[in-house]
């Protein structure tokens, strides 16, 4: 295996660690949030942003499009 290859699988391995934490954060913030009185977690939370950001157009940004 030649010094390109293992610099690949190491970023792989980075990578693949990341994205095991963000899975695992992801998963906490939706629990505590149907905890908190979001019935659907994650989902509820940005249709209630969405909502807000439409009645009061001052809140929304410029980015408001990711949202």
């Amino acid at each position: 295996m030649d010094n390109n290859q293992k610099q690949l699988y190491s970023r792989i391995a980075c990578l693949e660690s990341k994205n095991d934490l963000l899975e695992a954060e992801l998963t906490y913030l939706d629990q505590i949030l149907m905890r908190c009185g979001f019935p659907e977690g994650i989902k509820t939370l940005k249709a209630t942003v969405q909502e807000l950001l439409e009645q009061d157009p001052s809140l929304s940004s410029e980015r408001s499009e990711l949202i």
